[in-house]
């Protein structure tokens, strides 16, 4: 945000400083010749400097009023770019939300499909035949979602979404323990 100097010193501050100082001095002057008894015996060449002063008051409050309005619609062609685009960011930023609120849902999937898995393999843990002849299901289902996770942190690390893609590689090398386990078996 630019400092009070700053805003002093901008052709627009100028512009309405400039109007509103010939707006003081024609007042000022208006107010001496409204004021002054033209039917008395009176100075002619004061209230022609006067008449004159007026004049030239009223041509800067009209140059002036021109240049404010000159500068307004620069200010307002400015803000019109602008907004503009902070609108294309703002359609950019909604995209990439999206993009990564999918990436997440799917990540949140994936852990839920894992947390199956793991309460599947420790349902039957203790009995090792049952485990021993599941252990190719389980395998398949294993490989799918590390397939899958891989997947998911290739397209994190192509959107650039670093720490999705470290959640998704993290949680597929969980998997790969839980597959080296189920292989011992």
């Amino acid at each position: 945000m630019p400092n009070k100097k700053d805003k002093r010193d901008s052709a627009l501050v100028k512009a309405v400083l400039a109007l509103d100082g010939y707006l003081a001095e024609l007042e000022r002057v208006g107010a001496k010749i409204n004021s002054t008894d033209m039917t008395s015996d009176i100075d002619v060449g004061f209230i022609q400097k006067l008449m004159t002063r007026f004049t030239e008051c009223g041509k800067g409050v009209s140059d002036e009023v021109a240049n404010l309005s000159a500068h307004l619609r620069e200010a307002q062609a400015r803000t019109e770019a602008v907004a503009e685009g902070v609108s294309r960011q703002a359609e950019l930023f909604s995209a990439r939300r999206n993009e990564q609120n999918e990436k997440m849902e799917k990540f949140h999937f994936l852990g839920e499909k894992v947390r199956e898995l793991n309460a599947a393999i420790g349902g039957v843990r203790g009995d090792r035949a049952k485990l021993k002849s599941l252990v190719p299901e389980f395998e398949a289902q294993l490989s799918l979602l590390v397939k899958e996770l891989q997947d998911l942190r290739k397209s994190a690390r192509d959107s650039r979404m670093k720490v999705l893609e470290k959640n998704a590689a993290s949680l597929a090398q969980t998997l790969d323990t839980v597959r080296k386990k189920l292989n011992a078996v």
